[in-house]
């Protein structure tokens, strides 16, 4: 066999990324936790201990643990400590000393509307111990926090969104109180626990999930929020003056259950924007949101997969490094038997394909298949190769596994 030449390799090898771009990659599953508690209700990532590399993050009913890059040894932050269900949290360095501080939801009872969850951070003092700093807030069923910067000022602001308003009942969740979204300040001593608050709205129900991001593309972040009407966001044009913008329909046909459930901003490779959605709310159908055309009202609703039994975790990063970020969705139960679906329950990842009059179209791939009872789920490059990994948490299975993206 002739030895291609120097020019011949070249070519070849120009060509080489794109070929391997079309490729979607293979994922070798790691558990490294396999009963982290009876729930765990969160997942997230960041350097805990400051090593400069990726370690994940869980929050089970009455824990708070992290495992340490590249190991996955298993540490505890706190047990016992903080009001039961620990259910949503996000990492923030709340008082500036360099170190990654965690910010907590927790006392979850979803049926109760009346009283109060709890809201805290937790930080180390000078020996390296975790405290637990509680933060005023009266708002039930608290159920996710956020960070990021509304205000363009470079300091990014806690988001608490609780699932209900007060008194809310089912099955007509729509009706009643709205759901204050509360947006807080930091204060000089983040130790106080009053920290300066807004409402950015208190009209929506049912708010499962949100993200803080530009969707709309006017160069400010919104809280995107997704609910029992729909999908919106929430753009703070100064003190206490919000304004909201419906961009989604969400599924306004389900029954009992209405509207969207979780939702992330995903970009595709020619920049442009998509929304991806579990609809209703714990709901079957993976939804994406296509940018409006000129004079549309909202952004164009395609249902991408159905069914997908009590889809529970999105998010979107480019797995195949094409350039266009792929949808991962996170199921918590199984499908019937005889369904065209993969069985579940599981993680899927659907990657972007050629874009028509509604909008790309999206490819199923298995993740895992029957392994996760999907509660939450993030990615991130865990191991440096420039490849997004995929971390996830169980509810029915208990358990946390990290995805490692590979190249077929």
């Amino acid at each position: 066999m002739r030895t291609p030449t120097l020019a011949a390799a070249l070519a070849l090898a120009a060509f080489a990324p794109a070929a391997r771009a079309a490729d979607f990659p293979r994922f070798e599953v790691q558990e490294i936790d396999p009963h982290v508690g009876e729930v765990c209700y969160a997942v997230t990532v960041a350097d805990v201990d400051g090593d400069g590399k990726p370690d994940v993050v869980a929050a089970s009913e009455d824990a708070v643990v992290w495992y340490q890059n590249p190991s996955w040894s298993k540490h505890e932050v706190v047990r016992g400590r903080t009001k039961r269900d620990n259910v949503c949290i996000q990492a923030h360095d709340v008082d500036g000393d360099g170190r990654i501080d965690l910010t907590l939801g927790a006392g979850w009872k979803p049926s109760d509307t009346a009283h109060a969850g709890t809201l805290q951070w937790l930080g180390r003092d000078a020996g390296g111990d975790w405290q637990v700093h509680p933060i005023e807030c009266d708002e039930p069923t608290i159920h996710r926090v956020r960070w990021g910067d509304l205000k363009g000022d470079g300091k990014p602001q806690l988001v608490v969104v609780p699932l209900q308003g007060r008194g809310a009942k089912g099955p007509n969740f729509g009706a009643g109180a709205g759901v204050n979204v509360v947006v807080y300040d930091v204060p000089g001593d983040p130790t106080h626990p009053h920290w300066r608050s807004e409402v950015a709205d208190h009209t929506l129900h049912t708010t499962h999930n949100a993200q803080v991001v530009d969707v709309l593309g006017n160069g400010r972040n919104q809280i995107v929020v997704a609910a029992w009407e729909g999908v919106f966001a929430l753009d703070r044009l100064g003190k206490n003056d919000w304004a909201r913008t419906k961009l989604g329909a969400g599924d306004e046909a389900g029954d009992p259950f209405k509207g969207a459930s979780e939702v992330k901003v995903g970009r595709l490779a020619d920049g442009s924007r998509y929304i991806a959605t579990i609809e209703p709310w714990h709901g079957n159908q993976v939804v994406v949101y296509s940018p409006p055309k000129e004079g549309e009202p909202l952004w164009r609703r395609k249902v991408v997969a159905a069914p997908v039994a009590w889809g529970h975790a999105v998010w979107c990063a480019d797995l195949d490094g094409d350039g266009d970020d792929d949808l991962i969705i996170g199921q918590r139960d199984p499908n019937r038997e005889g369904s065209d679906a993969p069985r579940g329950p599981g993680v899927f990842a659907f990657a972007p394909g050629p874009a028509g009059d509604e909008g790309s179209s999206f490819e199923r791939h298995a993740i895992d298949d029957g392994g996760m009872a999907c509660e939450d789920a993030v990615a991130a490059d865990l191991d440096g190769d420039g490849r997004p990994d995929v971390i996830a948490g169980g509810r029915a299975t208990h358990n946390v596994r990290i995805y490692w993206n590979r190249p077929r």
